[in-house]
């Protein structure tokens, strides 16, 4: 389901990250210090309403300290300081420090309303209650509301993948438009996919673990495992499991090891940046 949209902001990623993005959903810009407590205060207060209001809006990050380029670039005085821009354009901006129901109010003042966003917000309650079968049907009533709504057709086909239901999830991924592929949530999807492929035929958990304690460099049992680490959120153990291939042989399977890092890179992108720069920054240094 739809996850908040947390990430750090640095001028090299500011174009994709705050501009583009915002074509999609608002993004508010705040500027933040450690020396200043109102900052780090306000970080808090939006970062809650990131999880409160999930998808609705992306909170980006900025370092007024260490991001002193983007800072001059875009005329920041002192922090603490938003911007929230809408469609590529600046809406409004000011000072940060302001009440947690200012915060609330200005977004949802630039929120198009949606049915359809209540009854996936409905759709995700129920799941997350088990009731897996109303969770379908809302979704399909929120279909009926908007079908232009392509997230509805992303939160199910996770619903799908969730039951196992593999194929179907395939089948309906495929027909998206690109437009919902290229979204961070089907960036998301398509890389669960991509690792349920990679399982299929695989022996359980147990199973592989035994033959990689016979044979550690095993990279057929590797890639399996990291499948399943990937299928279980255990994103950081999936990463280190590949690397670990990509130091035994770099040219698998004509360097699917690097490609296989690139996806869980890019389906990590908006949702978990902090962990994809680490990682990236360890990459680098294995590649040279």
């Amino acid at each position: 389901m739809q996850q908040a949209m947390i990430v750090d902001v640095t001028i090299n990623n500011f174009q994709e990250m705050v501009m583009q993005h915002s074509k999609q959903r608002p993004v508010v810009a705040y500027f933040w210090s450690h020396n200043n407590e109102q900052s780090r205060q306000d970080i808090t207060t939006l970062e809650k309403l990131a999880h409160e209001m999930a998808g609705k809006f992306i909170l980006a990050k900025i370092n007024y300290d260490q991001q002193s380029d983007l800072v001059q670039k875009l005329s920041v005085p002192v922090p603490p300081f938003y911007k929230l821009i809408v469609e590529g354009d600046i809406k409004t901006e000011g000072p940060g420090g302001l009440p947690e129901d200012a915060y609330r109010s200005m977004l949802n003042a630039n929120l198009t309303i949606d049915p359809s966003e209540d009854l996936r917000k409905q759709a995700a309650q129920a799941f997350a209650q088990g009731h897996s079968d109303e969770a379908v049907a809302l979704l399909g009533q929120a279909a009926q509301v908007n079908p232009n709504n392509f997230k509805i057709h992303l939160d199910l086909v996770q619903l799908y993948l969730h039951s196992q239901q593999i194929e179907m999830a395939k089948e309906l991924f495929s027909k998206l438009p690109d437009k919902a592929k290229a979204d961070p949530q089907g960036e998301f999807i398509e890389g669960l996919l991509y690792f349920s492929e990679l399982i299929e035929g695989a022996g359980e958990v147990p199973e592989i673990q035994a033959i990689l304690a016979e044979e550690p460099n095993n990279i057929p049992a590797l890639f399996q495992l990291t499948g399943y680490l990937v299928l279980n959120h255990k994103m950081e153990n999936a990463l280190q499991t590949l690397f670990k291939i990509f130091t035994l042989d770099r040219a698998y399977q004509e360097g699917l090891p690097q490609k296989t890092i690139i996806r869980i890179f890019n389906m990590l992108k908006s949702t978990e940046p902090e962990l994809v720069n680490t990682y990236r920054r360890k990459f680098q240094s294995l590649l040279y």
